[in-house]
Protein backbone atom coordinates (compact mmCIF):
# COMPACT_ATOMS: atom_id res chain seq x y z
CA UNK A 1 0.00 0.00 0.00
CA UNK A 2 1.72 3.33 -1.03
CA UNK A 3 2.31 5.95 1.34
CA UNK A 4 -0.19 8.26 -0.83
CA UNK A 5 -3.06 5.99 -0.26
CA UNK A 6 -2.76 5.44 3.05
CA UNK A 7 -2.85 8.94 4.00
CA UNK A 8 -5.78 9.57 2.00
CA UNK A 9 -7.78 6.57 3.41
CA UNK A 10 -6.67 7.62 6.89
CA UNK A 11 -7.70 11.40 6.38
CA UNK A 12 -10.95 9.81 5.15
CA UNK A 13 -11.29 7.57 7.67
CA UNK A 14 -11.29 10.73 10.48
CA UNK A 15 -13.90 12.24 8.19
CA UNK A 16 -16.04 9.64 9.38
CA UNK A 17 -15.35 10.19 12.71
CA UNK A 18 -16.83 12.37 15.68
CA UNK A 19 -13.66 13.66 16.74
CA UNK A 20 -11.71 14.45 12.88
CA UNK A 21 -8.28 14.36 14.13
CA UNK A 22 -6.16 15.98 11.77
CA UNK A 23 -3.32 13.55 10.06
CA UNK A 24 -0.17 15.11 11.85
CA UNK A 25 -2.54 14.52 15.11
CA UNK A 26 -3.11 11.26 13.90
CA UNK A 27 0.83 10.54 13.18
CA UNK A 28 1.72 11.91 16.36
CA UNK A 29 -0.50 9.92 18.48
CA UNK A 30 0.89 6.66 16.51
CA UNK A 31 4.06 7.17 17.32
CA UNK A 32 3.08 8.45 21.09
CA UNK A 33 1.29 4.88 21.31
CA UNK A 34 5.27 3.54 20.46
CA UNK A 35 6.40 5.14 24.10
CA UNK A 36 3.77 3.33 25.98
CA UNK A 37 5.56 0.91 28.82
CA UNK A 38 2.15 -1.22 28.33
CA UNK A 39 0.24 -2.41 24.57
CA UNK A 40 -3.05 -0.92 23.74
CA UNK A 41 -5.23 -2.49 21.16
CA UNK A 42 -6.94 -0.97 18.84
CA UNK A 43 -9.93 -1.45 20.46
CA UNK A 44 -8.56 0.70 23.50
CA UNK A 45 -6.90 3.27 21.69
CA UNK A 46 -9.71 3.98 18.57
CA UNK A 47 -12.45 5.50 20.90
CA UNK A 48 -9.58 8.07 22.24
CA UNK A 49 -8.15 8.90 19.12
CA UNK A 50 -11.36 9.05 16.67
CA UNK A 51 -14.43 9.19 19.23
CA UNK A 52 -16.77 7.06 17.01
CA UNK A 53 -16.90 5.99 13.52
CA UNK A 54 -19.90 6.47 11.27
CA UNK A 55 -18.83 3.40 8.46
CA UNK A 56 -21.90 2.38 6.32
CA UNK A 57 -20.20 0.43 3.69
CA UNK A 58 -17.29 -2.36 2.91
CA UNK A 59 -15.23 0.61 1.04
CA UNK A 60 -15.15 2.98 4.23
CA UNK A 61 -14.32 -0.25 5.74
CA UNK A 62 -11.30 -1.00 3.88
CA UNK A 63 -9.89 2.49 5.54
CA UNK A 64 -9.32 0.53 9.00
CA UNK A 65 -6.81 -1.41 6.73
CA UNK A 66 -4.71 1.82 5.99
CA UNK A 67 -4.53 2.97 9.61
CA UNK A 68 -3.52 -0.32 10.79
CA UNK A 69 -0.71 -0.19 7.74
CA UNK A 70 -0.18 3.33 9.06
CA UNK A 71 0.18 2.24 12.72
CA UNK A 72 2.26 -0.60 11.95
CA UNK A 73 4.83 1.55 10.08
CA UNK A 74 4.85 3.72 13.25
CA UNK A 75 5.79 0.81 15.68
CA UNK A 76 8.29 -0.75 12.57
CA UNK A 77 9.88 3.43 13.39
CA UNK A 78 10.16 3.09 17.22
CA UNK A 79 11.65 -0.32 16.87
CA UNK A 80 14.23 0.79 14.08
CA UNK A 81 14.63 4.09 16.23
CA UNK A 82 13.64 6.12 13.30
CA UNK A 83 11.94 9.07 15.60
CA UNK A 84 12.44 12.28 13.35
CA UNK A 85 8.94 14.22 12.99
CA UNK A 86 7.36 14.16 9.42
CA UNK A 87 8.90 16.55 7.01
CA UNK A 88 5.90 18.72 7.15
CA UNK A 89 6.68 19.50 10.53
CA UNK A 90 9.39 21.75 10.29
CA UNK A 91 10.08 24.74 12.12
CA UNK A 92 10.48 28.21 10.37
CA UNK A 93 14.63 29.58 10.41
CA UNK A 94 13.10 32.72 10.66
CA UNK A 95 10.40 33.03 13.04
CA UNK A 96 9.60 30.15 15.23
CA UNK A 97 6.07 31.44 15.71
CA UNK A 98 5.13 30.76 11.98
CA UNK A 99 5.26 26.97 12.36
CA UNK A 100 3.09 27.23 15.49
CA UNK A 101 -0.11 28.71 14.18
CA UNK A 102 -3.45 27.05 14.89
CA UNK A 103 -3.91 23.91 12.59
CA UNK A 104 -0.25 23.67 11.51
CA UNK A 105 1.39 20.06 11.35
CA UNK A 106 4.09 20.65 14.01
CA UNK A 107 1.36 21.40 16.50
CA UNK A 108 -0.48 19.10 15.63
CA UNK A 109 1.69 16.15 15.80
CA UNK A 110 2.91 17.55 18.71
CA UNK A 111 -0.60 17.40 20.54
CA UNK A 112 -1.16 13.77 19.33
CA UNK A 113 2.10 12.43 20.93
CA UNK A 114 0.92 14.16 24.05
CA UNK A 115 -2.53 13.03 23.62
CA UNK A 116 -1.35 8.73 23.49
CA UNK A 117 1.24 9.75 26.44
CA UNK A 118 -2.23 10.22 28.38
CA UNK A 119 -2.26 6.67 28.40
CA UNK A 120 0.50 6.29 30.78
CA UNK A 121 0.05 5.70 34.60
CA UNK A 122 2.41 7.64 36.11
CA UNK A 123 2.39 6.37 39.75
CA UNK A 124 3.18 2.91 38.34
CA UNK A 125 6.62 4.80 37.07
CA UNK A 126 10.00 4.62 38.31
CA UNK A 127 12.39 7.75 38.87
CA UNK A 128 14.38 7.51 35.70
CA UNK A 129 11.23 7.04 33.66
CA UNK A 130 9.36 9.75 35.44
CA UNK A 131 12.27 11.85 34.40
CA UNK A 132 12.57 10.98 30.53
CA UNK A 133 8.42 11.22 29.99
CA UNK A 134 8.75 14.86 32.12
CA UNK A 135 11.75 15.59 29.63
CA UNK A 136 9.97 14.09 26.67
CA UNK A 137 6.52 16.15 27.41
CA UNK A 138 8.31 19.73 28.17
CA UNK A 139 9.58 19.57 24.46
CA UNK A 140 6.35 18.78 23.10
CA UNK A 141 4.02 20.97 24.57
CA UNK A 142 6.60 23.29 23.96
CA UNK A 143 5.92 23.60 20.39
CA UNK A 144 1.81 23.21 21.08
CA UNK A 145 1.25 27.17 20.63
CA UNK A 146 3.28 30.17 20.31
CA UNK A 147 2.16 31.34 24.08
CA UNK A 148 3.84 28.31 25.87
CA UNK A 149 6.98 28.25 23.59
CA UNK A 150 7.85 31.76 24.47
CA UNK A 151 7.69 31.25 28.27
CA UNK A 152 9.49 27.75 27.65
CA UNK A 153 12.66 29.34 25.22
CA UNK A 154 12.84 32.53 27.20
CA UNK A 155 15.42 34.78 26.19
CA UNK A 156 16.96 33.26 22.82
CA UNK A 157 13.66 32.06 21.70
CA UNK A 158 14.36 31.38 17.72
CA UNK A 159 17.76 29.65 19.12
CA UNK A 160 16.24 27.34 21.45
CA UNK A 161 13.18 26.70 19.64
CA UNK A 162 15.73 24.89 17.08
CA UNK A 163 17.28 23.57 19.74
CA UNK A 164 14.56 22.19 21.23
CA UNK A 165 13.31 20.74 17.84
CA UNK A 166 16.53 19.32 16.93
CA UNK A 167 17.05 17.14 20.47
CA UNK A 168 13.66 15.87 20.11
CA UNK A 169 15.04 12.55 19.21
CA UNK A 170 16.84 12.14 22.23
CA UNK A 171 14.04 12.77 24.37
CA UNK A 172 11.96 10.42 22.61
CA UNK A 173 14.87 7.81 22.25
CA UNK A 174 15.07 8.27 26.04
CA UNK A 175 11.44 8.24 26.60
CA UNK A 176 11.01 4.78 24.64
CA UNK A 177 14.13 3.24 26.13
CA UNK A 178 13.08 3.82 29.87
CA UNK A 179 9.55 3.15 29.68
CA UNK A 180 9.60 0.31 27.21
CA UNK A 181 12.65 -1.66 27.54
CA UNK A 182 15.05 -0.90 30.68
CA UNK A 183 13.31 -2.88 32.83
CA UNK A 184 13.60 -6.30 30.08
CA UNK A 185 16.37 -8.54 30.25
CA UNK A 186 18.90 -7.80 27.59
CA UNK A 187 19.01 -10.76 24.76
CA UNK A 188 22.22 -10.41 22.95
CA UNK A 189 22.72 -13.40 20.55
CA UNK A 190 21.67 -14.35 17.63
CA UNK A 191 20.59 -17.78 18.55
CA UNK A 192 17.69 -17.63 21.64
CA UNK A 193 18.27 -21.00 22.44
CA UNK A 194 22.22 -20.31 23.27
CA UNK A 195 20.44 -17.45 25.64
CA UNK A 196 18.38 -19.60 27.40
CA UNK A 197 21.23 -21.77 27.98
CA UNK A 198 23.12 -19.32 29.27
CA UNK A 199 20.86 -16.71 31.43
CA UNK A 200 17.41 -18.40 31.60
CA UNK A 201 18.33 -21.23 33.37
CA UNK A 202 19.46 -19.42 36.28
CA UNK A 203 17.17 -19.05 39.97
CA UNK A 204 15.30 -15.94 39.83
CA UNK A 205 16.77 -14.81 43.28
CA UNK A 206 19.90 -14.79 40.96
CA UNK A 207 18.80 -12.57 38.15
CA UNK A 208 17.44 -10.31 40.16
CA UNK A 209 20.95 -9.78 41.63
CA UNK A 210 22.22 -9.45 38.55
CA UNK A 211 19.60 -6.56 37.70
CA UNK A 212 20.27 -4.61 41.11
CA UNK A 213 24.29 -5.11 40.18
CA UNK A 214 23.75 -3.54 36.69
CA UNK A 215 21.97 -0.69 38.22
CA UNK A 216 24.61 0.00 41.28
CA UNK A 217 27.55 -0.36 38.46
CA UNK A 218 26.00 2.05 36.55
CA UNK A 219 25.55 4.26 39.49
CA UNK A 220 29.17 4.23 40.52
CA UNK A 221 31.88 6.39 38.80
CA UNK A 222 34.63 5.40 41.45
CA UNK A 223 37.42 3.41 39.89
CA UNK A 224 36.59 -0.08 41.49
CA UNK A 225 33.78 -0.24 39.39
CA UNK A 226 35.69 -1.23 36.50
CA UNK A 227 35.91 -4.25 37.71
CA UNK A 228 32.10 -5.61 37.78
CA UNK A 229 31.93 -3.86 34.73
CA UNK A 230 34.67 -6.08 32.57
CA UNK A 231 32.35 -8.97 34.08
CA UNK A 232 29.54 -7.66 32.52
CA UNK A 233 30.74 -6.83 29.47
CA UNK A 234 33.00 -10.03 28.93
CA UNK A 235 29.34 -11.76 29.73
CA UNK A 236 27.84 -10.10 26.83
CA UNK A 237 30.63 -9.88 24.53
CA UNK A 238 30.94 -14.42 24.65
CA UNK A 239 27.32 -13.56 23.11
CA UNK A 240 27.68 -10.80 20.53
CA UNK A 241 29.62 -12.13 17.92
CA UNK A 242 32.12 -10.74 15.27
CA UNK A 243 29.25 -10.95 12.64
CA UNK A 244 26.39 -9.62 14.64
CA UNK A 245 28.69 -6.84 15.15
CA UNK A 246 29.28 -6.49 11.09
CA UNK A 247 26.14 -7.08 10.80
CA UNK A 248 24.61 -4.64 12.89
CA UNK A 249 27.35 -1.49 13.05
CA UNK A 250 25.59 1.72 12.63
CA UNK A 251 22.66 1.38 14.67
CA UNK A 252 23.33 -0.61 17.84
CA UNK A 253 21.26 1.52 19.75
CA UNK A 254 18.17 0.78 17.71
CA UNK A 255 18.60 -3.11 18.86
CA UNK A 256 17.24 -2.50 22.63
CA UNK A 257 18.89 -5.92 23.33
CA UNK A 258 22.28 -4.12 22.70
CA UNK A 259 21.42 -0.86 24.96
CA UNK A 260 22.62 -2.22 28.02
CA UNK A 261 26.02 -3.19 25.94
CA UNK A 262 26.19 0.43 24.84
CA UNK A 263 25.40 1.54 28.21
CA UNK A 264 28.19 -0.29 29.81
CA UNK A 265 30.95 1.23 27.69
CA UNK A 266 29.78 4.52 27.38
CA UNK A 267 29.92 4.08 31.51
CA UNK A 268 33.56 2.66 31.96
CA UNK A 269 34.75 5.61 29.03
CA UNK A 270 33.51 8.07 31.82
CA UNK A 271 35.00 6.44 34.65
CA UNK A 272 38.00 6.40 32.70
CA UNK A 273 37.75 10.19 31.99
CA UNK A 274 36.36 11.08 35.46
CA UNK A 275 39.73 9.55 36.66
CA UNK A 276 42.21 11.45 33.91
CA UNK A 277 42.66 8.47 31.97
CA UNK A 278 41.16 10.07 28.71
CA UNK A 279 43.04 8.41 25.97
CA UNK A 280 40.96 5.60 26.78
CA UNK A 281 37.72 6.99 27.39
CA UNK A 282 38.15 8.55 23.72
CA UNK A 283 39.11 5.29 22.22
CA UNK A 284 36.18 3.68 24.07
CA UNK A 285 33.96 7.37 23.09
CA UNK A 286 34.83 6.40 19.32
CA UNK A 287 34.11 2.95 18.83
CA UNK A 288 30.68 3.56 19.84
CA UNK A 289 29.76 6.61 17.99
CA UNK A 290 30.89 3.74 15.18
CA UNK A 291 28.41 1.19 16.32
CA UNK A 292 25.83 4.13 16.84
CA UNK A 293 26.56 7.22 14.35
CA UNK A 294 23.42 9.03 15.24
CA UNK A 295 24.82 8.86 19.04
CA UNK A 296 21.75 8.38 21.07
CA UNK A 297 23.23 8.35 24.16
CA UNK A 298 25.37 12.00 23.65
CA UNK A 299 28.87 10.09 23.64
CA UNK A 300 30.09 13.22 21.16
CA UNK A 301 29.95 15.61 24.68
CA UNK A 302 32.86 13.51 26.50
CA UNK A 303 34.51 12.65 23.73
CA UNK A 304 34.71 16.44 22.16
CA UNK A 305 36.42 17.39 25.58
CA UNK A 306 38.54 14.30 25.95
CA UNK A 307 39.72 15.26 22.11
CA UNK A 308 40.65 19.03 23.69
CA UNK A 309 42.36 17.35 26.38
CA UNK A 310 44.41 15.10 24.49
CA UNK A 311 45.45 18.13 22.35
CA UNK A 312 43.83 16.10 18.78
CA UNK A 313 42.56 19.21 17.09
CA UNK A 314 42.05 17.39 13.56
CA UNK A 315 39.73 14.77 14.98
CA UNK A 316 37.87 17.54 17.15
CA UNK A 317 37.35 19.31 13.91
CA UNK A 318 36.06 16.31 12.31
CA UNK A 319 33.80 15.58 14.98
CA UNK A 320 32.28 18.62 14.43
CA UNK A 321 31.94 18.48 11.24
CA UNK A 322 30.16 15.26 11.32
CA UNK A 323 27.55 16.74 13.67
CA UNK A 324 27.46 20.02 12.90
CA UNK A 325 24.64 20.74 16.06
CA UNK A 326 24.76 24.50 17.41
CA UNK A 327 25.06 22.60 21.20
CA UNK A 328 26.44 23.99 23.80
CA UNK A 329 29.14 21.50 24.11
CA UNK A 330 30.19 21.85 19.94
CA UNK A 331 30.16 25.58 20.01
CA UNK A 332 32.33 25.75 22.99
CA UNK A 333 34.65 22.91 21.58
CA UNK A 334 34.67 25.32 18.32
CA UNK A 335 35.87 28.29 20.24
CA UNK A 336 38.59 26.79 21.92
CA UNK A 337 39.80 25.14 18.64
CA UNK A 338 39.58 28.61 17.48
CA UNK A 339 41.69 30.46 20.19
CA UNK A 340 44.30 27.69 20.03
CA UNK A 341 44.57 28.00 16.29
CA UNK A 342 44.03 32.00 16.45
CA UNK A 343 44.42 33.28 19.46
CA UNK A 344 42.76 35.86 20.87
CA UNK A 345 40.99 36.59 16.91
CA UNK A 346 38.03 37.48 15.28
CA UNK A 347 37.18 33.98 14.40
CA UNK A 348 37.57 33.06 18.57
CA UNK A 349 35.57 35.85 19.81
CA UNK A 350 32.75 35.19 17.29
CA UNK A 351 32.50 32.08 18.63
CA UNK A 352 32.70 33.01 22.32
CA UNK A 353 29.75 35.67 21.09
CA UNK A 354 28.15 32.52 20.16
CA UNK A 355 28.27 30.94 23.54
CA UNK A 356 26.69 34.02 25.28
CA UNK A 357 24.08 34.17 23.12
CA UNK A 358 23.37 30.49 23.87
CA UNK A 359 23.87 30.92 27.54
CA UNK A 360 24.30 33.60 29.29
CA UNK A 361 25.70 31.51 32.26
CA UNK A 362 28.21 29.84 30.63
CA UNK A 363 31.10 32.13 31.00
CA UNK A 364 30.34 33.17 34.61
CA UNK A 365 29.88 29.72 36.04
CA UNK A 366 33.36 28.64 34.07
CA UNK A 367 35.19 31.79 35.64
CA UNK A 368 33.52 31.05 39.06
CA UNK A 369 31.17 34.30 38.87
CA UNK A 370 27.82 32.38 39.37
CA UNK A 371 27.96 29.15 41.66
CA UNK A 372 25.58 25.97 40.72
CA UNK A 373 23.48 23.62 42.87
CA UNK A 374 24.84 20.81 44.27
CA UNK A 375 21.57 19.04 43.65
CA UNK A 376 20.94 19.11 40.13
CA UNK A 377 17.15 18.18 38.44
CA UNK A 378 17.73 15.33 35.88
CA UNK A 379 17.05 17.35 32.89
CA UNK A 380 17.45 20.62 31.16
CA UNK A 381 16.88 23.14 28.96
CA UNK A 382 18.80 24.96 26.10
CA UNK A 383 20.23 28.52 27.98
CA UNK A 384 19.60 27.21 31.69
CA UNK A 385 22.34 27.14 34.33
CA UNK A 386 21.58 22.75 34.20
CA UNK A 387 23.03 23.12 31.00
CA UNK A 388 25.67 24.41 31.72
CA UNK A 389 25.92 21.60 34.78
CA UNK A 390 25.83 19.20 31.59
CA UNK A 391 28.71 20.67 29.96
CA UNK A 392 31.04 20.60 32.81
CA UNK A 393 30.15 16.83 34.00
CA UNK A 394 31.47 15.96 30.65
CA UNK A 395 35.05 17.86 31.55
CA UNK A 396 34.02 20.70 30.33
CA UNK A 397 36.15 22.65 32.99
CA UNK A 398 39.00 20.29 32.64
CA UNK A 399 39.47 21.17 28.42
CA UNK A 400 39.51 25.12 29.06
CA UNK A 401 41.87 24.08 31.74
CA UNK A 402 44.11 22.38 29.39
CA UNK A 403 43.99 24.94 27.07
CA UNK A 404 46.87 27.82 28.48
CA UNK A 405 45.00 30.77 29.19
CA UNK A 406 41.58 30.18 27.93
CA UNK A 407 39.78 30.94 30.40
CA UNK A 408 41.14 34.56 31.25
CA UNK A 409 40.13 34.89 26.99
CA UNK A 410 36.75 33.52 28.41
CA UNK A 411 35.89 36.50 30.96
CA UNK A 412 37.70 39.16 28.59
CA UNK A 413 35.46 41.48 27.29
Amino acid sequence: MSPAKIRSDVIKLSELSTKKPDYYFIQGYLMGLGVLPQLLVPSEWHPDLFGEFNIQNETELKYLESLMALYNQSMDKIIQNELKMPAKCSLSKQDYRESLKPNMPLPNYCKGVLQALKNINKRMLNTEQKRSINSLTTVLKAFTSPKIAAKEFGEFAQYNAQEYKRNYVYFMADAIFELRFSNERAVFDENEAEFNNHFLDEEPDELDELDELLELVLADTELKALEPIQMFLEMMEGLITKQFIKNNTGHFWGLHETRPYMMLRAHRAKINALHGYTQKAQSELETLLTLNPNDNQANRFLLMNCLIINKQWEKLDALLADFDFQELHATASRALSAFVKHGDSKPANDYKKMLQQQNKHFTKILTGQEKLKEQQPPYYSPGSKEEVAVYLESLGKQAWISVPASLFWLRKK
